[in-house]
């Protein structure tokens, strides 16, 4: 029986390139572009980050691969010209992503290490890279959840962890939901997903025993993967031999 063709799915932070405490400062090496447009010439390969898609295509260098931005919001030159959100959820979230983003900058007083992404429709809160005490921590998460119920509409909105941060985005959207929508443009592949924290989890569930399912570092629970790498790294030197 032969073999169906992968799909492979990329998580980007932590996946495909180390942590930054700056988040534009992670950008995939020239070693690691090359494997990818490699891959890529022998599968179909799509990006699936939380990241928005200007910054995604910055840090890559590979802008021309399709892409799933804001953790399945946003999409750019996915198959059949599919769209996640429509014009209308575009412009509420872009005016309610800047309120936030603005209210926010008001942490920087008391914590003043932290970076606030300024995202088109999201917010994030990342505080990696920093030293801060039990205490400090939950002092920023509580002040953080004040400020996000004040400056958005908050049945609109749902808050997500991860490595050392907190990112609002918009309520209804998820990897796993944008993930469903491409594999349908791909019936004879088997999908390959790889990503790195709990925010992916959602694809995992989704493809259950239907694709393979990759995690990077120890933050995703044993039950949710197929195949653990220790480090982007190892990731990308097994990514040469597919």
């Amino acid at each position: 029986m032969t073999q169906r063709p992968y799909l492979f799915l990329l998580d980007y932070d932590g996946t495909l390139t180390d942590f930054k405490r700056n988040p534009e400062h992670s950008r995939l090496s020239p070693a690691a572009r090359k494997v990818l447009a490699h891959l890529s010439r022998k599968y179909p390969v799509l990006f699936v980050s939380g990241r928005y898609l200007k910054s995604l295509r910055k840090v890559s260098g590979l802008g021309r691969f399709p892409m799933i931005g804001t953790h399945g919001f946003e999409g750019r030159n996915l198959p059949g010209n599919l769209r996640l959100a429509t014009a209308a959820q575009e412009k509420f979230f872009a005016k309610e992503a800047f309120q936030l983003w603005k209210a926010l900058r008001e942490l920087k007083g008391p914590f003043p290490k932290i970076h606030i992404e300024k995202k088109p429709y999201s917010s994030t809160l990342h505080y990696r890279g920093i030293s801060l005490s039990p205490q400090q921590v939950k002092a920023l998460r509580h002040t953080f959840n004040r400020i996000f119920n004040k400056a958005v509409t908050r049945k609109y909105w749902s808050l997500m962890e991860g490595k050392q941060m907190i990112e609002a985005m918009p309520k209804g959207f998820n990897r796993g939901k944008a993930v469903r929508k491409i594999i349908r443009h791909f019936p004879g592949h088997q999908p390959v997903y790889v990503g790195d924290d709990i925010t992916d989890i959602s694809v995992f569930k989704l493809l259950g025993k239907k694709g393979l399912k990759i995690a990077v570092g120890n933050r995703i629970p044993r039950k949710y993967y197929d195949l653990r790498f220790g480090s982007p790294k190892e990731l990308l030197d097994w990514l040469k031999k597919v």
